[in-house]
């Protein structure tokens, strides 16, 4: 009996003219979407002679779909060629079906590639097995296993090259999920000798899945011949420790661990290290070392250069411990718990460690009173804060302790005696920055506006408080509210003076110089908005203040860019890395990948170099989540210094030529569609919002519904399942943009709030807040946050991808 094929067949986007576009660029789920193991396989110009096709039309039409997959547009193929599939009969050529189960796999829809392949009697002879790969990868995704094992076997069988190694490590996947787990091990083996790049890994899967089904012989598993990634060589030494554990040789389970912590420290993966050290104190107390196992502990604990949940991890074991514990034991945990924030245990671990001995000075009270107040438990932190203002010496310091005194008296209730406090600390402690915190909490308390003005003016003056700054922004903000506009204005641009750099004073700065405008001063506003682009070239502020005199902010971001210094094998190691990854990607090792990820980034936390070269990988390998936020973190490290490598990183554009397509046939900007998409989906296909947007432009189901014809999808062919595909999400999305660009007459902060919070919401605004007597003004005045911040990050998002992307503008080479 001839197996169902296509029972469901999809023509929904049959009807579109003109060409839909794909691109399998962005994805977010490593192993999923990009699919570079099918990407790879070989043209299917390899099949045995084409038997005699029942119309010329179909040569045509596959020719054309072979077209559409050379340029990356799957959807496209597969429309081209499913009318004929549609009418699948024992005459159709193994080539056409294959072609069309390749276009089905790219854009992801896995059900028509079953429905195309199962029971086909010449996937074995058909360009080297490709329909099994093409089938296996659609069983797993269908969850069916077992077939899944089938298919991949009969791939491996006819292939070669790393594309069957990465099936073979498929293969020992879903063997491992069907509870196959010896024949697991066999293909993760045969896996690891064909891809030398991630050997450990499947050196570590394989003992794994040898340990599981019982097997004895973990140690005969070869060691890699190439180095390990250290987060692989974690793993394995972890399964090696489990396997002599098993056989009751605790001893060599603990060599192993003291010597692959030590070799990995030596290599400077010093986070690796600890983890294998933590495992090596739980091994030691089982046999009895508790000593020994605590002093480990205790220094994972104490490290501050480790990650913050490792040393956690140390402290929380070394808790479990018997009491009593030592003063340095207790000192390590609470050091632990203040890293990560978890002031309470942090608190209660000081606590004990004075109980235990460590000498008792004001400044050890002083932060355990500082760690009760950050834990909210305001009745233990007035004690040793009382304590700490009688110990210390310091005028700073003593004032800083009775600053939290006050604070605490405050929030415990007592709310006269604890501005009685401040006042005192005012008045005693002039000067101090407790002094200028004491006047910012006081202007906080004042009952009128016209009381607390000169204490935030007072309040700011102190600069060394940490308020001081929130203090002169709330003393202009009470003298714009008492409409005293001309103070106000001064303390913004002593703000805007004292704090040269950031979005606040690109904000500030260009609200300044609208003052300065509407009031007839140019000269004056021109330096305001200098200081906006100055202050965050990339800031939405930046973006208006270049507008309005004819600036271009990025000019010096792009024409004088810090050079990226480091070492001649940065980049070399980087793109180690970046292979590693990729391969990894292939053969479906999703949380393997992941590890390897962060193993990465943290062997190159110091080499910028490195850093923004896998930044740049994980962009071009379909990781835009990713990679925009390790450059958000390099951008941290050349502290806010950006350049044109940086910007594409942060500012990817992934499916260029379908979003440009898509914008070029509804008449909008591609620019604006390539940043409303970035805010909206950080260009994921799949990415679904908790109230049911879904895809690149975030499409709501009944937003796709209602406009799917218009689109060229017929109603009666819609599903919700179409908004997953890019170019259908991107025709609905630059369509329904370019409605609202016409609806508001080309207003894109308009469209874009109704894009957002909805059409008839950005009408009643539009109404009410005076948008034709004042753009700014309206735009400031969206009363929903989130609106309010989508229109303005959007427009700036589109002045950076117009800077960077658009031929005319995009001057700046690739060699920046």
């Amino acid at each position: 009996m001839k197996p169902p094929r296509l029972a469901r067949p999809i023509a929904a986007l049959a009807g579109l003219t003109g060409g839909l576009l794909i691109s399998t660029f962005g994805s977010a789920e490593p192993g999923r979407w990009a699919l570079p193991a099918i990407r790879d396989l070989q043209p299917i110009s390899s099949l045995e002679p084409m038997r005699a096709l029942p119309r010329t039309s179909m040569v045509m039409a596959m020719e054309e779909a072979r077209t559409h997959l050379d340029r990356a547009r799957p959807w496209q193929a597969w429309t081209v060629l499913q009318p004929y599939l549609a009418n699948d009969n024992d005459e159709l050529p193994a080539s056409a079906v294959l072609l069309g189960a390749r276009a089905a796999a790219e854009w992801g829809g896995w059900d028509h590639v079953r429905e195309l392949l199962q029971g086909r009697d010449w996937l074995d002879r058909a360009d080297a097995g490709a329909g099994w790969l093409l089938l296996a990868r659609a069983e797993e995704e269908a969850g069916n296993a077992q077939r899944a094992a089938i298919a991949y076997r009969r791939y491996a069988a006819v292939s070669s090259g790393t594309g069957r190694a990465s099936a073979q490590a498929r293969l020992g996947g879903v063997l491992r999920k069907n509870g196959d787990a010896a024949e697991a091990a066999a293909a993760f083996s045969a896996a690891a000798e064909g891809l030398p790049e991630i050997e450990g890994w499947l050196r570590a899967l394989q003992a794994e899945a040898m340990l599981e089904a019982g097997l004895s012989r973990i140690a005969h598993v070869p060691q890699p011949l190439s180095p390990s990634s250290p987060a692989a060589r974690v793993r394995r030494s972890r399964v090696d420790v489990a396997a002599f554990l098993a056989n009751g040789d605790s001893a060599r389970a603990l060599q192993l661990l003291q010597r692959e912590s030590r070799l990995l420290s030596q290599q400077g993966a010093t986070a690796e290290a600890a983890r294998l050290s933590i495992d090596q104190a739980r091994l030691m107390v089982r046999l009895g070392s508790v000593s020994e196992a605590r002093d480990i502990l205790r220094a994972v604990a104490w490290e501050g250069t480790l990650p913050t949940e490792v040393r956690v991890q140390a402290a929380t074991l070394l808790g479990e411990q018997a009491e009593p514990r030592t003063a340095s034991e207790e000192l390590a945990r609470s050091a632990a718990y203040e890293a990560a924030g978890r002031a309470g245990l942090a608190a209660r671990s000081l606590r004990a460690a004075l109980t235990a001995g460590i000498p008792a000075d004001g400044p050890t009270y002083l932060r355990l009173g500082r760690l009760f107040f950050d834990a909210g438990d305001f009745a233990a932190a007035r004690a040793p804060l009382t304590e700490a203002a009688a110990r210390l010496a310091s005028p700073e310091r003593i004032a800083e302790a009775e600053l939290y005194a006050a604070r605490t008296r405050f929030r415990g209730g007592d709310k006269k005696g604890g501005l009685e406090e401040l006042n005192r600390i005012v008045s005693q402690r002039p000067g101090t920055a407790a002094a200028g915190s004491a006047l910012f909490l006081l202007g906080d308390a004042a009952a009128r506006m016209e009381q607390a003005i000169p204490l935030y003016r007072r309040a700011a003056a102190v600069r060394s408080a940490p308020e001081s700054k929130e203090a002169l922004l709330r003393y202009a903000d009470r003298r714009l509210r008492t409409k005293d506009e001309p103070a106000a204005v001064r303390a913004w641009e002593e703000y805007v003076g004292r704090y040269p750099a950031g979005e606040e004073t690109a904000r500030i700065a260009y609200s300044v110089a609208r003052i300065h405008a509407r009031a007839g001063r140019q000269s004056a506003a021109r330096v305001m908005y200098s200081a906006a682009i100055l202050a965050d070239p990339l800031s939405y502020y930046a973006v208006q203040a270049g507008e309005r005199i004819e600036v271009d902010p990025l000019t010096r971001v792009l024409e004088q860019p810090r050079p990226w210094i480091g070492l001649v094998s940065d980049p070399l190691e980087a793109r180690a890395a970046l292979t590693r990854l990729s391969l990894l990607s292939d053969a479906g090792l999703q949380e393997e990948w992941k590890q390897e990820l962060d193993a990465a980034i943290r062997s190159f936390d110091r080499r910028p170099s490195a850093l923004i070269v896998l930044a740049e990988g994980l962009r071009d390998q379909a990781h835009p989540v990713e990679a925009i936020r390790l450059g958000r973190r390099l951008l941290e490290k050349r502290d806010g210094e950006w350049d044109a490598r940086l910007l594409r990183v942060i500012f990817p554009f992934p499916y260029r030529e379908l979003l440009e397509s898509e914008a070029a046939r509804y008449d909008v900007d591609p620019m604006l569609l390539a940043a409303l998409v970035r805010q909206e989906s950080t260009f994921r296909p799949r990415v679904r919002s908790h109230v049911g947007a879904t895809g690149l432009a975030q499409i709501m189901p009944a937003t796709g519904r209602w406009i799917a014809p218009r689109a060229g999808v017929p109603a009666s062919r819609y599903e919700d399942e179409l908004l997953s595909v890019p170019e259908v999400n991107l025709r609905m999305g630059a369509l329904y943009l370019s409605d609202l660009m016409k609806r508001y007459n080309g207003a894109a902060d308009l469209a874009l709030a109704g894009y957002n919070a909805g059409p008839g919401r950005a009408d009643r605004w539009r109404r009410e807040l005076g948008y034709d007597r004042d753009v700014d003004a309206f735009r400031d005045a969206i009363p929903f946050d989130e609106t309010r911040h989508y229109v303005k990050v959007v427009l700036r998002n589109a002045a950076v991808y117009e800077r960077l992307y658009r031929p005319s503008t995009a001057a700046v080479s690739a060699a920046e």
